[in-house]
């Protein structure tokens, strides 16, 4: 049980963020227990934002610190640096245009509390539809094949095997996982910063999911990166063609971050068994067109070799 004080800290990046920045940074203000530090990076925003900011920081100068790149870092790197920049034992990813539940740091807090041992901490969220001012209960998680109930394993095959649902603005890291996960690795452009971590702390048995929905993420045109939960729909080629062509980027993630080499043992497995289920539900001769077309045409079988 942790019973000395936490500091809190919480790092924020920003780019031409002055449209929704106060609503947020009032959320931040407004928590049932307040937060010790607010690091934000701005990303050189060319809009208002700077003077907003700086608003801010003229009322609670003791709170605030603003560091201005001297050149654009893109957003992985933007976070990276603002992460590395905080003091706190536990340190909360803070987007410029979303908004946070009131009790968002307690509730987050009591977790560790309760959970010394976990060093990364995730919470549902619902959605914020800007253009029609309309907010839903729809959760990142209410996906197909995922359950709220999956262990820290089978959160790293549903993160690998799928897509991420844990984005950064639903996380908060420990001091510990900051100086164990930092520098990043960034070993390939679709695993980020959160994605990487949550990953990370899964392979340590270090993850926790947190059910309380505690932020609104503010869905709108100027995002520098989106986060969809949209399920399209794809005929039978094509989802058995992608779950293939992901082999790959399960293979490698696996090796450059150091995961359970069972992950990707585990997906080769599935994609046999998927394709061979595939091409038995052909008919013939569709089957060994398929087949022929699959390996001599694309080149995606050798997990059968």
């Amino acid at each position: 049980m942790v019973s000395q004080k936490v500091n809190i800290s919480v790092a924020l990046c920003t780019y031409n963020g002055e449209k929704y920045l106060s609503e947020q940074l009032d959320s931040i203000l407004q928590q049932s227990i307040s937060v010790n530090e607010i690091v934000v990076c701005d990303d050189r925003s060319t809009d208002k934002t700077l003077t907003v900011l700086k608003e801010y920081q003229r009322k609670h100068p003791s709170l605030f610190s603003i560091i201005q790149n001297s050149e654009n870092l893109g957003y992985v790197d933007n976070f990276e640096k603002a992460i590395n920049q905080c003091s706190g034992d536990l340190i909360f990813l803070c987007d410029q245009d979303d908004i946070w539940r009131e009790n968002k740091v307690e509730i987050t807090l009591d977790y560790l509390k309760k959970n010394p041992e976990k060093n990364v901490f995730c919470h549902d969220l619902e959605l914020l539809f800007d253009k029609d001012n309309i907010s839903k209960s729809e959760s990142f998680w209410n996906s197909e094949e995922f359950n709220k109930d999956f262990d820290n394993y089978e959160i790293s095959e549903y993160l690998l095997y799928k897509r991420n649902v844990f984005p950064g603005m639903t996380m908060a890291i420990t001091k510990e996982a900051k100086n164990k996960y930092l520098p990043l690795k960034k070993v390939n452009s679709t695993i980020i910063h959160d994605y990487e971590i949550v990953l990370k702390s899964c392979n340590d048995g270090k993850f926790i999911m947190m059910p309380e929905v505690l932020s609104a993420y503010r869905i709108h045109d100027g995002q520098n990166i989106g986060f969809s939960n949209n399920k399209s729909q794809k005929d039978n080629l094509s989802e058995i063609y992608d779950t293939i062509k992901r082999l790959k980027f399960v293979e490698n993630s696996v090796a450059d971050l150091n995961l359970n080499i069972k992950l990707y043992s585990n997906y080769k497995k599935k994609c046999a068994s998927d394709y061979k289920q595939f091409i038995n539900n052909l008919s013939f001769p569709k089957n060994i067109i398929t087949h022929l077309k699959m390996k001599y045409y694309y080149k995606i079988l050798t997990f059968l070799d």
